[in-house]
């Protein structure tokens, strides 16, 4: 097939899916629900790794016909002389047999292809855990494996990048012009609600859109709700009476009827909110403001931590409410700003001054 204009850089878009084993499949999905079951992989997490272990298969149907080409030495310059490179990978399958007798130098080339493609260190570190979690599995049901593959691979070592809180002013920025968006009401009260969750409870995107109706307290001015966190963990989380009061708000405009195992907050097809809905529209509204690229959905947990930490709250309670495992996760927010933690906590702490939605 003639290469033309399309170089391997582009192939991300041609590459498609070639699983046809039943037996391959039969590992992929029991792979899949041992990490869901027996370790607590979230849905995002398991979807991450099945994209990754099927675009290196993937990978590996194209390469096994294509080996003259050397991915260790690649540039735009060498891919641009290339004027033949057969793509009929696509009528190619990984056997049973291929798959759990794929060498470390056979998966070497792909670490190779994606290096070149610039995938960031993070998605290239997760790609490699995708595989070695997979063959480590392997091991335990097969003989044939190469134990270099789960001994050699390594990740590239990451950068240590310190979150990025953002200013409580601008947090209430995002908010009035999320009340200056011609909307839907009950849209906008959803979206206050949301962002107010985030950032006053410190959640997760996915662990806020994951409270269901019937969680929430009723008739109160503030209480606590439950948390499914990473893992499957559960954790305790107070809703103070601002966050409270918002929410409500939210719920007294919905123009349809609730439902008590519905989720709280719905989008317009009346289902759970779609998180990649609320990031576009989260994003929209940062660029129209000419906020930082770093201020997302995700910044308003680091936010929260950031500011308890400067209230004076210690590490450990914030440990708690952010559903860290590790003592060592919430520690990095110490080295944020050293020379906040002399305020005082109620003076600063989100919870207590948030005037989200405020006009």
């Amino acid at each position: 097939m003639e290469l033309k204009n399309q170089t391997i850089r582009n192939s991300k878009n041609i590459f498609r899916y070639n699983i046809s084993d039943e037996k391959v499949k039969k590992y992929i999905f029991s792979w899949l629900e041992y990490l869901e079951i027996e370790k607590g992989f979230s849905q995002n997490t398991l979807l991450a790794y099945e994209k990754d272990l099927r675009k290196f298969i993937n990978f590996y149907c194209w390469y096994k016909i294509n080996k003259n080409i050397d991915l260790s030495n690649l540039t735009e310059n060498k891919l641009k002389k290339i004027k033949e490179i057969d793509f009929d990978y696509k009528n190619l399958t990984i056997t049973k047999n291929e798959l759990i007798n794929i060498k470390y130098n056979e998966i070497r080339p792909y670490l190779f292809f994606t290096t070149f493609l610039n995938y960031k260190k993070t998605s290239r570190k997760r790609i490699i855990a995708s595989i070695k979690s997979f063959y480590n599995f392997l091991s335990k049901n097969e003989e044939i494996i190469d134990v270099d593959i789960i001994n050699e691979l390594k990740g590239p070592k990451l950068d240590q990048s310190l979150p990025r809180p953002i200013e409580f002013d601008n947090i209430k920025k995002i908010i009035k012009e999320i009340n200056n968006i011609n909307d839907t009401n009950w849209i906008k009260k959803r979206d206050i609600a949301l962002i107010s969750t985030i950032y006053g409870c410190g959640l997760r995107v996915n662990e806020a859109l994951s409270i269901k109706y019937i969680d929430i307290p009723r008739n109160i001015s503030k209480g606590y709700i439950k948390i499914i966190g990473k893992g499957n963990k559960e954790r305790i989380v107070p809703l103070i009476s601002n966050i409270m009061k918002k929410i409500n708000e939210y719920i007294s405009s919905y123009p349809f009827k609730w439902k008590d195992d519905s989720y709280l907050f719905l989008g317009k097809n009346k289902k759970k909110l779609n998180s990649g809905v609320f990031q576009r529209n989260f994003r929209k509204i940062r660029k129209k403001l000419g906020l930082n690229e770093k201020f997302t959905p995700h910044a308003l947990r680091h936010s929260f931590a950031t500011h308890m930490l400067e209230g004076g709250a210690d590490v450990r309670t914030i440990q708690k409410l952010l559903g860290h495992k590790s003592l060592k996760s919430t520690q990095i927010y110490t080295e944020v700003n050293q020379t906040q933690l002399s305020k005082l906590y109620d003076k600063f702490n989100p919870r207590k001054k948030i005037l989200i939605g405020s006009k």
